[in-house]
């Protein structure tokens, strides 16, 4: 296994052709290791150029007061030659960050570079890689944009997902972007055309990294060398990828090697939010609650797709219900139909909610509780409810659908849920109902390995 950490936390770093024209990927990369307060040594070479943003540019590698654990290229000439000089100094670890198409610009490149590579040990990432960013340790080599309050956030947790894109753009934008829920990242990687370490390698890397507990992978070509890594990595961690190619059986080879197949690419962040922060379901039955039946029929036509059923409530739970709860509930206790509430009133929904929850979560037979809610301002709806019933029963999943939502309660809702850390899916409940299915076959599948 490679050793990928120089790459994304490494102590020093040195930029190779760091530009003094503002808007250039060249500039770009030093100004946002400065914006972040990256608390590394930052080394800038240009030989036309005393200093870049304040920061010291030496005219020479001979110059250098100490060798850089890192070294990124962003120069588009003399690539090789360059290569070699930083492999002599006894720089170990390199991306080359420079727009290059190998096909016409240097034929000979990846050659060269493989020969220096191993006559010297040294590693390197692309050519024509945009960059890493790595939240969790206030260090970026991308060559766009990254925002410093993204970075603050996403600091601040313990561990999130982790995304591999064969795309510049898509793992570019997550320097700016922040995915629905404020759901937390800790690595992003666009490894360009990854010669010498691949995409494999950084999978492997993702294995043993700790603050990577979701792994989404962006998907042009799927090599042997993803599935056998994949194949290593499922077990342990949930890898949901979204493919773009033609090759359907190689998509068929990663689903089987346990890779999760997604049906659009905002899905990878949709159920990254349940495999993040949902405990395995014991079983595949679940408990709804809604405030209507037109809410509870739409899930339930998803759930039979799904081939997931309707938990059966021992005859206490379901007694609770029908004497608490009231309504249209069926009579069986579940689903839970409160529909018409006695009164428009937030306390009398919430005591709904908090009740039925609690008596769907303590059935045995519940594997997971689907809540929908369907409601205007006036309810005043108070999601906090939700802080002691999550904290009750820890070991099954939660998840939220808003169908039809007036705007300012649903913010106050996704807010809310998003600090307890329950996923919520606004008008998508189909998503929803297969998110939970992925998750229990997950779980199912890693007991049978």
């Amino acid at each position: 296994m490679k050793n990928l950490e120089p790459f994304f936390n490494p102590k020093s770093i040195l930029i190779v052709g760091a530009s003094r024209k503002a808007y250039t990927f060249s500039y770009t990369i030093l100004k946002n290791l400065l914006e972040i307060v990256y608390r590394g040594k930052v080394f800038i070479l240009n030989p036309n150029a005393d200093e870049i943003l304040g920061v010291k540019s030496y005219h020479s590698l001979e110059e250098l007061p100490e060798i850089p654990e890192l070294a990124v290229i962003v120069l588009g000439k003399d690539i090789s030659h360059i290569f070699e000089k930083l492999a002599k100094i006894g720089i170990k670890n390199i991306a080359i960050e420079s727009e290059l198409r190998i096909d016409t610009s240097d034929p000979e490149l990846i050659e060269n570079l493989t020969r220096i590579s191993r006559k010297y040990d040294v590693s390197y990432m692309g050519p024509s890689m945009l960059g890493i960013i790595n939240f969790i340790n206030n260090f970026t080599t991308s060559i766009i944009p990254v925002r410093q309050y993204l970075m603050q956030k996403h600091r601040k947790v313990k561990e999130g997902i982790s995304f591999i894109a064969q795309s510049g753009g898509l793992a570019g934008a997550m320097g700016w972007w922040n995915p629905p829920q404020d759901l937390p990242i800790s690595k992003v990687i666009h490894l360009g055309y990854g010669f010498d370490v691949d995409d494999a390698d950084v999978l492997n890397y993702f294995k043993e990294d700790k603050t990577t507990r979701v792994i989404l992978l962006f998907l042009r070509e799927i090599t042997e060398r993803i599935v056998k890594s994949v194949q290593n990595l499922s077990p342990i961690k949930p890898v949901l990828f979204f493919y773009v190619g033609k090759e359907d059986e190689k998509e068929e080879e990663l689903i089987k090697a346990g890779g999760i197949a997604v049906v659009n690419y905002i899905e990878l962040f949709e159920f990254a939010k349940i495999f993040l922060w949902c405990p395995e379901p014991k079983n595949p039955d679940l408990g709804i609650i809604g405030p209507s039946s037109g809410a509870i029929y739409l899930i339930i036509k998803e759930m039979r797709k799904q081939e997931l059923s309707l938990a059966v409530l021992t005859n206490d739970h379901k007694n609770i219900i029908l004497e608490k709860v009231g309504g249209s509930t069926c009579d069986l206790g579940n689903p839970v139909d409160y529909w018409p509430p006695d009164r428009f009133v937030g306390t009398k929904i919430c005591e709904i909610y908090n009740t039925s929850s609690k008596t769907l979560l303590n059935d045995d037979a519940v594997g997971g509780l689907i809540l929908a809610l369907e409601f205007f301002t006036e309810i005043e709806f108070d999601f906090n409810i939700f802080s002691n019933i999550k904290k009750s029963n820890p070991e099954k999943p939660i998840i939220t659908i808003l169908i039809q939502a007036e705007h300012e309660g649903a913010k106050r809702v996704v807010k809310t849920a998003s600090e307890l850390r329950i996923p919520v899916f606004e008008n998508e409940v189909e998503r929803a109902v297969r998110g939970f299915r992925l998750l229990y076959d997950w779980h199912s599948k890693r007991k049978r390995k």
